[in-house]
């Protein structure tokens, strides 16, 4: 490919890539999928084998208890950067205010904010089809856990 051909390709990867990200900052579960392959595999890391399953049903499932139990949740995208021809790693730091139980997590009314790590694998068509997601939980718990 030429270097203006793949810059294209790596500016349309990130697109979708950034597309589903702000569609997160508007808690818009909907519209993150529909960036989406929801068949796709999603990992959410520090949850082990617990975090892996299909787009469509286990990452609707946490995005939007995330969304309802951190409802000022937002996002900052710091980096997108093109890793080969369909891979995207995303920086972004995740931050919320608790409102309600989440995973095992009493409400306290806390806040949190912590770097996340979102890679993205998108197919021929740019629908995003892979998610891998990884975050420090250990320190995510603490946040809202911990007594000041």
């Amino acid at each position: 490919m030429t270097t203006a051909i793949t810059e294209q390709k790596a500016l349309s990867l990130k697109n979708a890539c950034v597309q589903f990200m702000f569609a997160y900052q508007q808690r818009n579960v909907d519209k993150m999928l529909s960036f989406c392959n929801p068949d796709g595999e999603v990992h959410f890391v520090p949850l082990g084998s617990d975090g892996r399953g299909t787009i469509g049903q286990l990452g609707k499932t946490i995005w939007t208890a995330i969304i309802e139990s951190f409802p000022d949740i937002d996002n900052t995208l710091d980096a997108a950067v093109a890793e080969d021809n369909n891979t995207i790693r995303c920086q972004v730091v995740i931050r919320g205010t608790q409102s309600k139980d989440f995973a095992g997590i009493i409400n306290q009314g806390k806040h949190f904010e912590s770097d996340h790590i979102f890679i993205f694998q998108l197919d021929d068509n740019n629908m995003i089809n892979s998610i891998q997601i990884e975050w420090p939980h250990e320190d995510f718990v603490r946040q809202l856990t911990s007594i000041h």
